[in-house]
């Protein structure tokens, strides 16, 4: 890799990173019975990142915008997780975006399978995580269990937005920008 091309890789995940973060600072407030979930547009950006860059550097990038917003908002705990789980839900989207050949021949109901394989996995990676962090606070299972429940509302809106933003987003932004970085996928 020649060093216009490292330092132009390095611009772009330093870029998509604090994109991702001010997505994720961006952001409403929902009820729960345990946490201060939130809905925002953070997980949208990385897995933009993660369809842009390619896998390795778009996580890379995703999960450090992620976990700067947890260590710069109190969540320090959660910061290595988050940086982990982008890392799961963006080889979840890149496995369905190989399978499907969207590389090749990109389509929108392809494009649609992508964005709900990596929601699916969020949607059940976070419902996890939240069940098991209501069981390290001392709940025991069923109000663990409820508690869980209660922050599903946030996290489904949060998969629809995503949803949404990548859809709209992705076919006009990813086209031009993987030609200006020579596809790295």
């Amino acid at each position: 890799m020649t060093k216009e091309k490292t330092t132009q890789t390095i611009v772009f995940v330093a870029f998509f990173a604090a994109i991702t973060f001010v997505a994720t600072s961006i952001q409403v407030p929902m009820p729960a019975l345990i946490g201060k979930p939130f809905v925002h547009l953070g997980n949208a950006a990385a897995l933009l990142s993660v369809l842009i860059l390619g896998y390795k550097r778009g996580a890379l990038a995703g999960g450090m915008g992620l976990a700067l917003f947890d260590v710069t908002h109190n969540y320090i705990l959660d910061a290595p997780y988050y940086f982990i789980e982008i890392f799961i839900v963006g080889g979840s989207a890149m496995l369905v975006f190989y399978s499907l050949h969207y590389n090749k021949k990109p389509q929108t109901s392809k494009l649609a399978l992508i964005v709900v394989a990596a929601i699916i996995t969020k949607l059940v990676m976070t419902t996890l995580h939240n069940f098991v962090m209501s069981l390290v606070k001392g709940m025991t299972i069923q109000p663990a269990f409820v508690a869980t429940l209660s922050t599903l509302f946030p996290t489904l809106v949060n998969c629809v937005t995503t949803l949404l933003v990548v859809m709209i987003v992705y076919p006009i932004l990813g086209q031009k920008l993987q030609h200006s970085l020579a596809p790295t996928h």
